[in-house]
């Protein structure tokens, strides 16, 4: 079949590597257009384009009549789409002859949405898993081809992904030889959850929340966009952190720094990573040095 990837994330380059190397005749690749964000100024679908380095042709998208006509003028058999970030309208949808399929990365009908992973980290799930599915006009809600469980405990949001994006790739490949035979889909069976958009008001850490509860909200918003507090004024992320219910101390504070212990509510957590605002990611112990941490101190 004549292929073209939808994808606006390098989360897309295992299938397309895999695809490549069974043979499948890949037409390119759609990108939605994006504006620069970030120190680097560089988008999530430039890091994909400049991942590829000329190897396929890309078309970037604005709007659905843009994606429409690369559609008619490419005149694909299949689209896959993974992390595309837009909601593709009845008229491409009808485009190619086998449609769409979809990589989503949770085992529908469980976290049916744009953060799926980060939810799961947050719902305190340990297993998780891929799904690839015919796309209609719902949200996540067309019928299966293939699943593949994986574990994502102690991993965060970022792991978790790049896991299940290989993973991912041989389910792509089987879906792609299921189309391809005239097999049939299954309809999702079970009881939907939703994965929204997560919001800069969640990235806000409490410590006056349970150590547990702190601890997801970290491992779910690493590497990006990143779990924070404040410390003497300074907005810290916080980028890896282990609970330690043994220790208590008052919400915040500085219970030791070596390793660096932070109290939460019903115990602490020993801090691995962080990054404050304008500096490099660093080890505790390196920010420690730096910012001269005293034990008693608090962050707010």
């Amino acid at each position: 079949m004549k292929i073209l990837l939808a994808s606006t994330s390098r989360l897309a380059l295992p299938t397309l590597e895999l695809l490549t190397e069974r043979n499948q005749q890949i037409l390119g690749i759609i990108t939605k257009t994006e504006k620069p964000s970030g120190r680097g100024l560089e988008s999530r679908a430039q890091e994909l384009v400049t991942a590829i380095d000329g190897s396929h042709p890309i078309f970037p998208v604005s709007n659905q009549e843009e994606l429409a006509e690369v559609l008619r003028s490419t005149r694909p058999d299949l689209v896959i789409a993974i992390s595309f970030g837009m909601l593709v309208k009845p008229e491409p949808l009808a485009i190619p002859e086998h449609g769409w399929i979809n990589l989503h990365f949770s085992l529908l009908p469980k976290f049916r949405g744009a953060a799926p992973v980060q939810r799961a980290i947050l719902a305190g799930e340990s297993t998780s898993g891929v799904t690839v599915f015919a796309l209609d006009k719902g949200m996540d809600t067309g019928p299966i081809y293939t699943t593949k469980e994986c574990s994502i405990a102690d991993m965060n949001a970022g792991d978790a992904l790049e896991a299940m994006a290989k993973i991912g790739s041989a389910a792509v490949l089987e879906a792609v030889e299921i189309i391809s035979k005239g097999s049939k889909t299954s309809a999702q069976v079970g009881e939907p959850s939703l994965a929204p958009k997560i919001s800069n008001s969640e990235l806000q850490i409490s410590f006056a929340s349970k150590v547990e509860e702190i601890e997801r909200q970290i491992r779910a918003f690493a590497p990006k966009p990143g779990a924070w507090s404040t410390f003497k004024g300074n907005r810290v992320k916080f980028l890896g952190a282990k609970m330690n219910p043994a220790v208590s101390g008052n919400p915040g504070e500085v219970l030791s720094t070596s390793p660096l212990l932070v109290a939460g509510k019903d115990g602490a957590l020993i801090i691995h990573s962080l990054q404050e605002a304008g500096k490099r990611v660093m080890t505790s112990e390196e920010w420690v040095r730096g910012a001269r941490i005293q034990i008693g101190e608090k962050f707010e």
